[in-house]
């Protein structure tokens, strides 16, 4: 239940923050013990710790100014991934629309890379619904970006459906979050770098 008290704390963000840092730092140890053949940069942002999208004022500041201020003029990567909330310990990732729209060619790549892995139980392969995040503003400065997001994140109905969401709640800790899961999502992860 919503409570109106508790909307303005500050919520654990065990999956909505710490779970895609925790991927960022395993896949830089990975690519430390066997480095790629291409260049990899590793982007770290959230602008919802600045805010919520609730105002007109713009909160992803980290990616907006980065897509503002790229590393140099002809910046620009073969693709980029968003890793956001997953490690849902029920971890359901579907194609997120804007992702789809954007950089069809990269959603095909990470899903295809999670069936060879056996992961496609987890990667559906269906669009669901559109996600602002940080992935964004990089779309529109011309990279091809998008996010791997696990957005219902909660106990499920018995029809499957999220019936009270984790997100941006204080109910968002780290016994919600499954080393299972971070490690699905980190094995795709790795196998797009090599």
């Amino acid at each position: 239940e919503h409570d109106p008290a508790k909307a303005k704390l500050p919520f654990p963000g065990a999956n909505d923050g710490a779970s895609g840092v925790a991927l960022l730092l395993a896949v830089a140890d990975a690519l430390k013990k066997a480095p790629p053949n291409v260049g990899v940069d590793l982007l770290f942002v959230d602008g919802e710790d600045w805010g919520d999208f609730s105002t007109n004022v713009d909160v992803l500041i980290g990616s907006t100014y980065f897509a503002s201020h790229l590393p140099n003029p002809g910046y620009q990567p073969l693709f980029g991934v968003l890793w956001d909330m997953i490690g849902d310990a029920d971890l359901n990732i579907y194609q997120e629309v804007n992702s789809a729209q954007a950089a069809p060619e990269v959603v095909q790549k990470v899903w295809g890379l999670a069936k060879e892995l056996g992961y496609e139980k987890y990667f559906i392969p269906e669009a669901k619904e559109p996600i602002t995040d940080d992935h964004v503003p990089l779309i529109k400065a011309g990279l091809r970006v998008i996010d791997v997001i696990d957005i219902d994140y909660g106990p499920r109905d018995a029809s499957g459906l999220v019936t009270t969401s984790y997100h941006h709640t204080l109910q968002d800790t780290i016994d919600k979050v499954s080393a299972k899961s971070m490690k699905i999502v980190g094995d795709v992860a790795v196998a797009l770098l090599r």
